[in-house]
């Protein structure tokens, strides 16, 4: 598991089980961690012609804009690895302002980097 710590002090945290060649992630944090959506990735060849893209599934609970850190990790671990990764997100923080969100998604890809550097 890694974490990274939010704005605000909360903690943002990332774990993950290989499933054969495939990933399954988990990432929550915040004042209260959910499951607020799940993102399915799977890899294929790049439609440009180079490289690796993938094409991905969303499940969203009504309300929760979980999706974009959820799309971001799993997606970006299936472009890694050349594999299925789906990723459940739910990270909970009230009243966040637009500066504040910014900082959080920073957060958000600082854990990932630091995931995708232990892949």
């Amino acid at each position: 598991m890694i974490t990274e710590t939010l704005f605000d002090g909360s903690l943002l945290y990332c774990d993950w089980v290989m499933m054969g060649q495939d990933c399954n992630l988990a990432v929550w944090g915040g004042t209260r961690p959910h499951i607020g959506s799940a993102v399915l990735s799977v890899a294929r060849p790049s439609l440009t012609g180079s490289g690796v893209s993938a094409t991905s599934s969303v499940l969203n609970l009504t309300g929760h804009k979980d999706e974009a850190v959820a799309r971001l990790f799993a997606e970006s671990v299936a472009k890694k690895l050349s594999c299925t990764a789906v990723c459940s997100c739910g990270i909970h923080l009230d009243g966040l302002s637009a500066e504040q969100l910014v900082s959080v998604r920073a957060s958000c890809e600082r854990l990932l980097a630091r995931v995708l550097a232990s892949l």
